[in-house]
């Protein structure tokens, strides 16, 4: 009698879940490129398929159906991929099923591997473009769903439509954050953050943690590129897996940032080209 398969599956660094786009550095079209530029045994899960980013005039494509996108993350756990996966970052979601399925989800892969790390990036829109998601999504993301992050790495709009109201000083950003914090989630890193730059050259990142409240500067680069939320998450979340401290990875982080941008920049690309800057 031939015996039963043996093969298992390899071990993957992050599972990278959102929007998806064929042209384009937005979502997965930038953090899959990085994951996989920096060393990462990384696979892909789309909340949405586009043909290219929306901001060009509709797109062909469309959002992934709660069936289909449900069934591609039960694929992963059947396949036995997520109990030696070591990450998760989740990015935009395409509708509020879609946050229900995977709420579900990420509970039942940490019970399956509770050593995985959950790094969430709470896509709803940026200072000057508003809200650009579907509106429930906004209160998906005020219930526990966020509770299950290890990390969280809101922009300062995005945690706005966290706390619901404005934030106009670091103080205030400090106190939004603080209060999204609790036992599993350890740190919230507000990009874009209120009160932090000194200039309008500069761009603030704030840190805070359990026991620690620490401010960043790095310079503005004048680049109309789309997706360095999605690749600054992608390449923090990386560098964290390499083994370094949270402050030596925003710090890394930021300035490889800077580089693709400041590339991008110099031959005026309408999305982000090469990753030769990144390190």
């Amino acid at each position: 009698m031939q015996q039963a398969s043996q093969r298992r599956p390899p071990p993957f660094d992050v599972i990278s879940i959102q929007s998806q786009v064929v042209y384009g550095s937005v979502g997965n079209g930038i953090a899959y490129r990085t994951l996989l530029k920096k060393g990462m045994e990384a696979l892909q899960v789309p909340s949405v398929l586009f043909g290219c980013p929306p901001y060009y005039g509709p797109p062909h494509g469309g959002a992934i159906s709660g069936e289909w996108f449900g069934g591609f993350l039960d694929d992963l756990i059947a396949r036995g991929v997520m109990n030696h996966t070591r990450a998760v970052i989740v990015g935009y979601l395409g509708g509020v099923v879609q946050c229900h399925i995977l709420a579900d989800w990420l509970q039942r892969v940490r019970a399956l591997n509770p050593q995985i790390k959950i790094y969430i990036d709470p896509v709803m829109g940026d200072y000057g473009e508003g809200i650009y998601v579907d509106k429930r999504i906004v209160d998906c993301y005020r219930s526990p769903f966020l509770q299950l992050a290890n990390g969280l790495t809101p922009n300062g709009f995005e945690l706005e439509q966290l706390c619901g109201r404005s934030l106009t000083t670091q103080e205030h950003a400090e106190q939004a954050a603080r209060a999204l914090l609790n036992d599993t989630t350890e740190w919230v890193l507000v990009t874009s953050a209120p009160g932090v730059a000194e200039n309008d050259d500069e761009v603030g990142l704030l840190l805070v943690s359990r026991g620690r409240v620490q401010s960043y500067r790095h310079p503005k680069i004048a680049s109309a590129v789309k997706g360095t939320g999605d690749m600054f998450t992608a390449l923090l979340v990386s560098h964290l897996l390499l083994g370094e401290s949270l402050n030596d990875a925003i710090v890394t982080a930021s300035e490889e940032v800077c580089g693709v941008l400041a590339e991008a920049a110099h031959f005026g690309w309408e999305e982000i080209g090469s990753l030769r800057a990144l390190k």
